[in-house]
């Protein structure tokens, strides 16, 4: 007994999915569902897994709940130093294996050593004691698909984490094109996922409006 409860939570930490968008509904509706009550601000659920593909393909969830404004600023978060209204920026947060601050040292090492494991970038707060929610991102070279990994300290799984996805998938695929792979899948560990209670509202009418897409025997119930 106690190993089949093992088993079901191992399963309910470990969200793989054929897009970023049912990866997301599914994020929040377990966070929701077996996360605890923290701070009294929000539920959280600690070390969650998630894989979705990072090719550029149509997404039907993100498309239609997705916020496009945050969709444009986390955009600008990830890839311009350009003011944004989430008030931080990665951009400038971002350090490869050389010290530069964007991509091109992944590129160079994977280009010379393909089966390298240090093709990482590290993003690392200016020490005002602020640190970013994504901290690692890694690109492996592995079978002709570049796939990558990232770890992150917490997500807000209802109104980050589909944005934050696209970004690190827009990441790989960038990566990849300049290696001449295909881009695999995004694998990521998530510290602390989190949903806000004063989303509540809208979270129960995302989970309502997008039921389709939820995993079978997950249900819906809060925390």
């Amino acid at each position: 007994m106690a190993t089949d409860r093992t088993s079901q939570a191992n399963r309910m930490n470990c969200l793989k999915f054929d897009s970023l968008g049912e990866t997301w509904i599914n994020l929040v509706n377990v966070t929701l569902q077996a996360g605890l009550s923290a701070d009294r601000e929000c539920y959280e659920l600690l070390g969650v897994q998630v894989s979705f593909p990072a090719a550029d393909q149509p997404d039907a969830v993100v498309a239609r709940y997705g916020d496009s404004h945050m969709v444009a600023e986390m955009d600008k978060v990830f890839f311009s130093e350009e003011p944004n209204s989430l008030e931080h920026n990665y951009a400038s947060l971002m350090s490869g294996p050389a010290g530069r601050r964007d991509l091109q040292d992944v590129i160079d090492l994977l280009r010379t050593r393909a089966s390298s494991k240090r093709a990482v970038v590290t993003l690392c707060g200016p020490g005002n004691g602020q640190v970013p929610c994504i901290n690692v991102v890694q690109f492996l070279n592995r079978q002709g698909l570049l796939q990558t990994i990232y770890f992150a300290r917490g997500q807000d799984a209802f109104r980050k984490f589909y944005a934050d996805g696209l970004c690190v998938a827009k990441m790989a695929r960038r990566v990849a094109s300049k290696l001449d792979l295909l881009a695999g899948r995004v694998e990521g560990f998530i510290g602390s996922s989190h949903v806000y209670h004063c989303d509540r509202e809208a979270i129960d009418r995302f989970l309502l409006q997008g039921r389709s897409f939820l995993r079978k025997n997950d249900g819906n119930g809060g925390g």
